[in-house]
């Protein structure tokens, strides 16, 4: 696929879901778009998630010492797990060397009506617990659905190709992620979509797959 046909290819797709209504018209992909099927998020492995995280939550695991003033676990952590399911989680998350990475989505569930964050790093966990907070028009992102949108916005060839090479995401895209934010809540999606919690849940889907399907590997 050339930079050409990508930038064609991506438009397609937004302008698809421009004229969505409702989550079922989501997945009725026209013909010419049915390539992004095949990079789709596996609902196996990435189950939509039902429930929320507020910030009173978080606040209750400071309060109980469970967190401390950096936003990482404490060593009480260890004699307040007591469902199986809960100590099965953080072992898993202990065995990936990923407690300290969990600080960010907390941040993200912290901040979530915050619309001068500073944050810098970690911006795809940041904006996950964004998104755990269900507020309206809070994404979850990654580098394919800021490579499908930055495509879609870019004004040069050049812009295009490095988005298409792109492999992770730095504080570089943080204006990209922000304008995809504006986007989900303006008038480009309509209002009955938009009525939908999850919307962006199905909006990210999609661009995850177009963004996945126009990438280029070097």
């Amino acid at each position: 696929m050339t930079d050409e046909q990508a930038v064609n290819f991506t438009k397609d797709v937004f302008a698809f879901i421009s004229t969505a209504k409702t989550i079922s018209d989501l997945s009725k992909l026209p013909e010419h778009l049915s390539l992004i099927s095949k990079h789709k998020l596996p609902i196996n492995t990435y189950p939509k998630i039902e429930f929320s995280i507020s910030k009173q939550e978080i606040q209750s695991l400071i309060d109980n010492k469970i967190l401390n003033e950096e936003l990482e676990f404490t060593p009480q952590i260890n004699s307040n797990l007591s469902d199986p399911l809960t100590k099965l989680f953080y072992a898993t998350v202990w065995k990936n060397g990923d407690l300290k990475k969990i600080k960010h989505i907390i941040k993200g569930i912290l901040d979530g009506t915050n619309q001068n964050s500073q944050q810098s790093e970690a911006l795809v966990f940041y904006q996950f617990g964004k998104y755990l907070t269900k507020l309206p028009g809070q994404p979850i992102i990654d580098q394919h659905v800021i490579r499908a949108f930055g495509i879609y916005k870019a004004t040069n060839l050049d812009e295009i190709t490095r988005l298409r090479h792109m492999k992770i995401i730095d504080k570089n895209h943080i204006d990209i992620i922000e304008a995809y934010k504006v986007w989900l809540n303006s008038d480009a999606i309509h209002d009955e979509l938009k009525n939908n919690v999850d919307y962006t849940y199905y909006i990210d889907n999609l661009l995850f797959a177009t963004g996945k399907t126009i990438k280029l590997h070097s």
